[in-house]
């Protein structure tokens, strides 16, 4: 399931993008946004934006990916900060990391 559908309406183009991805490739990068939580730590929590500047990852794989984690009910809300752009994001992070 394309979890980014409600953003492109379908557009033929991103449906194709979403298709090509193996599974293996989506977890992969999923393993490197956990990493980075685990890095930061749970009290900081970490941005999309910073993810992809850490990560090198296009923002359209790591925003994909944030919500993949986040519709799996892996990810919690812990604050927020501004982006590059000057806009609030939230600071997410593993929730695994905030339970006892």
């Amino acid at each position: 399931m394309d979890i980014t559908r409600n953003y492109h309406r379908g557009n033929k183009y991103s449906e194709q993008a979403h298709h090509s991805l193996e599974p293996k490739k989506k977890e992969s990068d999923k393993m490197k946004i956990r990493a980075l939580m685990i890095r930061v730590g749970p009290k900081q929590g970490v941005i999309c934006d910073e993810a992809e500047i850490e990560l090198g990852m296009p923002h359209q794989t790591c925003s994909a990916r944030f919500s993949d984690m986040k519709r799996d009910d892996e990810l919690v809300h812990v604050g927020e900060r501004r982006t590059r752009t000057g806009n609030l994001a939230g600071a997410w992070t593993l929730v695994r990391l905030l339970q006892p």
